[in-house]
């Protein structure tokens, strides 16, 4: 049969809709067809669609029915095909959308642990148990196409898929001879399925080569024997052999080489499993997936102690889990390998989460036993930031670098490396990766309660210092370093003040909610069991996860509630009861009811004593105080009282003990936060001392800084604050310890002190006032005499000058009447030369008109003489040119005229001089 020609692949890019899908881009490839990430606009999801390399309508009714046939097969580990259809006469699938890695990108092809490959490979036998029973099998299991999610799941695609394409066609765009044409013996046998892929051929079994024997359960029992072995070894059991040349797969008499010849430090049950998977007699193979499964759990992690354990209780109570723990630690599965598996790739991974959420126990109980029974070496670091981080930090380094031979020298050291870590961000990092290359190992470094970091660490530079290294720590995931970070979701608002901190955690942060009910269910009922001891029925689990699942907190107050019921158990049939359960007032008011009852049994003395106690052990925030013995033993003038009380509420399960080796490296802590928020005495108190908390903050900073630095005077309250020290002094009277008494005495004694000053220097200020007001009263005094005499003076002489005015007044007077006459005078004689002078003007205005005239007349003169002039010359010049001719009548007329001219000339000029002589005179005379 010729195969119907392919889709052409222009026509499927995004954007392109099927049906009610919508393609977004092309996904890289896992396993069979062309895969794409798409959208259901129906139900606003993101789904991959999977387009399949056939045109033949048999076929495609086939992969339809076959498809569905698989939808029905629900299983955890097996990706689920929400739907199916047709696209240009091909099916597609559409199956759940996975964000992760394939098995072979996820390992790199690399060695793994025997624990490590176990664990990836047991859910996929758990699928594969899944089909089986329900006629499936898969055909053509790789490393391509397990999937290992973001969140830690094995998922297997494809079930079923090879075999619908092995009906005789090979798959449309496979190349090779191994592909279209299939392998031959010599006598011409086709030794393979048509169709198959490339990256199929080195986990085909020998009935796929040709063989005698169905292609069926066994063949998916091969597969996984051929992923386990590359998985523990390193590399095919057939390699380097590659494409056709694995054709001795068919070949009986060849035997694999056994799983130990090349990892030979495997348990040796375990190499024989994997062996038995690989054996080429389908009578001699691993029967099914459930005898595989049983012969490989054994090397599972373990995660608790199956044996039961009557000693001890089972729950913990209020307290956290801790790696001891990890026995009777259930209900976080899923996320205990969804951490496992970020660690894998990423160096810093934050647990974030609401308060009473069960991060510290997920990452103590659950994260660090798993690492630990992965067969990969760990070692794990825990600190808790406290108020002096640089310090906790140090103590992790300490055992790596220290060498001091006493408690002075190491002090000193360890003050050292503070201030190195405080100037080198990068030095406990370089220490740590050292370390881990030397043994070789990995280490883990978890940083619980970061929100401590923020409310106990007032100096803004510190937790900068602090965070810079926990940065330049968990810088690459290649790096053997790895960071954990617990942290109230709450707090997450604070870590962008440092922007390089915050772009690390960024990358890794893990959000922890509250447990479903299956979780609270294993996490209330498996401790019991492991125990050896039961509920008195159903229902009573029932009711008691109903009120979990409304409940904030719900898991401690489930320990605590479960821990009350152990300790009210009925021993001899080995139940947990319901009359226990409505004993202590029902689950939702069991740890109030409690706390009151303890708090009943104290003295009005002792009830004080402890509300000032609760009170220091909740920060402002409203989150739990790591406060040392010492400081709490200083509340009241008998150090032995507050440490009796102390130890009565750590046996009554509400104050935990951080024990350093002696009381005054021991710390108090309340013993979990949902005391916090569950207990409505304790918020009525944190209510009505909610000033004097804050204060409380403020004055046990001021107080430990100003101990450390000498009792340096300058660190001293001063002001605002001096008085709102009294304030609380006056209500809260002896609720302090002792650094802080003598921390607000000292400010008392300071402001006493800076007030006796001050009055001193008022009181001298006022005298030096006075006196310098005094002697400039007599300096004004003596000046304003002075000024006295001196104007009495000025007086006098403004009177004599005065007089002496007056006289001079009148002698003014009568010269001014003498100087009018002369005016007077002078005045009529210019009018009489000004008269004269307008008469002379206008005379001479004439005579000026007269010699202009004059002029002119002279002007026309002058013309009329150079005219003569010029007729003169004419007439000359004719009697020059005539004179050869003499006698002539003309010359003589010529002559004659000439001498007229002359003449009249001379007339006119005579006449002009005369006439304009005495206006030159008179010109001149002016």
């Amino acid at each position: 049969m010729t195969p119907a020609p392919s889709r052409n692949p222009s026509s499927i890019q995004p954007g392109l809709r099927l049906q009610h899908y919508e393609l977004i881009r092309e996904l890289s490839g896992r396993g069979m067809g062309q895969s794409y990430l798409a959208r259901d606009t129906r139900l606003g999801r993101r789904v991959t669609l999977k387009l399949l390399p056939t045109r033949d309508d048999g076929l495609t009714q086939h992969v339809l029915a076959e498809a569905r046939a698989i939808a029905r097969c629900a299983h955890e580990n097996i990706a689920t095909v929400h739907d199916v259809g047709q696209y240009e006469d091909g099916p597609f699938l559409v199956l759940e959308h996975l964000q992760g890695q394939s098995l072979r990108e996820h390992t790199h092809e690399q060695r793994l642990s025997s624990v490590r490959a176990v664990e990836l490979m047991v859910p996929v036998i758990r699928a594969l148990a899944c089909a089986h029973a329900q006629g499936l099998v898969h055909h053509a299991l790789t490393p391509e196409n397990i999937v290992v999610t973001d969140s830690g799941t094995i998922k297997v695609l494809d079930f079923g898929m090879t075999r619908m394409f092995q009906a005789g066609e090979p798959w449309e765009g496979a190349s090779g001879e191994a592909l279209a044409g299939g392998l031959l013996d010599d006598d011409g046998k086709d030794l393979t399925c048509r169709g198959t892929l490339p990256s199929t051929l080195e986990y085909l079994s020998p009935e796929q080569w040709g063989q005698d024997g169905p292609v069926d359960h066994l063949t998916d029992i091969w597969a996984v024997g051929i992923i386990l072995f590359e998985l523990l070894a390193g590399q095919h059991p057939l390699g380097p052999l590659r494409g056709p040349e694995l054709a001795v797969t068919a070949r009986l008499d060849l035997r694999l080489p056994p799983l130990r010849t090349l990892a030979p430090g495997l348990p040796r049950e375990l190499a024989a499993a994997v062996d038995r998977c690989l054996l080429k007699s389908r009578d001699q193979r691993c029967p099914d997936a459930p005898t595989l499964l049983r012969a490989l759990e054994p090397f599972l992690p373990k995660r608790f102690n199956p044996e039961p354990r009557l000693d001890t209780t089972p729950y913990v109570g209020l307290a956290p889990f801790q790696e001891a723990d990890a026995d009777r630690f259930f209900g976080r599965t899923r996320e205990i390998a969804t951490l496992v598996h970020r660690l894998h790739y990423q160096p810093m991974v934050t647990v974030a989460g609401p308060a009473s959420s069960g991060k510290t126990s997920l990452v103590l109980a659950g994260l660090l036993p798993t690492l630990k029974r992965s067969g990969t070496p760990w070692e794990t670091f825990v600190l808790r930031p406290g108020a002096d981080p640089l310090a906790a930090l140090a103590q992790v380094v300490e055992p790596l670098v220290g060498s001091s031979q006493s408690i002075e020298q190491d002090l000193q050291e360890q003050f050292q490396r503070v201030e190195r870590l405080r100037l080198e961000p990068g030095y406990v990092g370089r220490v740590l990766r050292d370390s881990a290359r030397r043994q070789p190992r990995k280490i883990l470094l978890v940083v619980d309660q970061l929100e401590e970091l923020y409310t106990r660490v007032p100096d803004a530079r510190e937790r900068a210092a602090f965070t810079a290294c926990l940065a330049g720590l968990a810088d690459d995931a290649t790096s053997p370093i790895r960071v954990v970070l617990c942290v109230r979701s709450n707090f997450l608002d604070r870590v962008p003040e440092d922007e390089r901190f915050m772009a690390e955690l960024a990358q890794g942060i893990f959000f922890l909610g509250a447990p479903t009910r299956d979780g609270l269910h294993d996490a209330l009922v498996r401790p019991a069991e492991l125990a050896g001891y039961r509920f008195e029925t159903p229902s009573l689990v029932d009711d008691m996860l109903a009120h979990l699942e409304t409940t904030q907190g719900a898991l401690p107050l489930m320990q605590f509630a479960a821990t009350w019921l152990w300790e009210s158990r009925d021993t001899r049939d080995k139940l947990l009861t319901r009359d226990a359960l409505e004993a202590m007032g029902g689950i939702t008011h069991a740890l109030a009811s409690h706390a009151d009852r303890v708090l009943a049994g104290l003295s009005a003395r002792e009830r004080a004593l402890t509300r000032t106690l609760s009170m220091r052990l909740v920060t402002p925030e409203r989150t739990r105080a790591l406060v040392m013995m010492q400081e709490l033993c200083e509340l009241t003038d008998d150090p032995a009282e507050p440490r009796r009380l102390i130890e009565h509420l750590v046996r009554a399960r509400l104050l935990v003990l951080h024990s350093g080796g002696d009381e005054s490296d021991t710390a108090v802590e309340l013993v979990h936060e949902s005391l916090i928020h569950d207990w409505p005495t304790l918020r009525h108190w944190l209510d009505e001392g909610l000033e004097d908390t804050t204060f409380l903050k403020h004055l046990s900073q001021a107080a430990r800084q100003w101990q450390e630095s000498g009792r340096a005077r300058r660190l001293l309250w001063r002001g605002e604050w001096v008085e709102e020290a009294r304030r609380f002094q006056r209500r809260a009277h002896g609720a302090m310890s002792a650094l802080q008494r003598d921390f607000l005495e000292a400010v008392f004694t300071h402001e006493q002190r800076r007030l006796r000053r001050a009055r001193a220097l008022l009181v001298g200020g006022m005298t030096l006032l006075g006196l310098v007001l005094l002697a400039l009263a007599l300096v004004l005094l003596r000046e304003a005499r002075t000024e006295a005499e001196y104007q009495a003076a000025a007086a006098r002489a403004a009177e004599e000058m005065a007089q002496g005015a007056e006289t001079l007044a009148r002698d003014a007077q009568a010269q001014a009447h003498a100087a009018e006459k002369r005016a007077l005078r002078d005045l009529a004689e210019l009018q009489a030369r000004e008269l004269k002078r307008s008469k002379e003007q206008v005379a001479q205005e004439e005579a000026h008109r007269r010699l202009a005239l004059a002029h002119e007349a002279l002007r026309l003169t002058h013309e009329e003489w150079v005219a003569a002039v010029r007729r003169e010359r004419a007439a000359l010049t004719t009697i020059e040119r005539l004179r050869g001719s003499r006698g002539s009548a003309r010359v003589r007329e010529a002559r004659r005229e000439a001498i007229r001219a002359g003449r009249k000339l001379d007339a006119l000029l005579q006449r002009e001089q005369t006439r304009s002589a005495p206006l030159v005179q008179r010109g001149k005379g002016r």
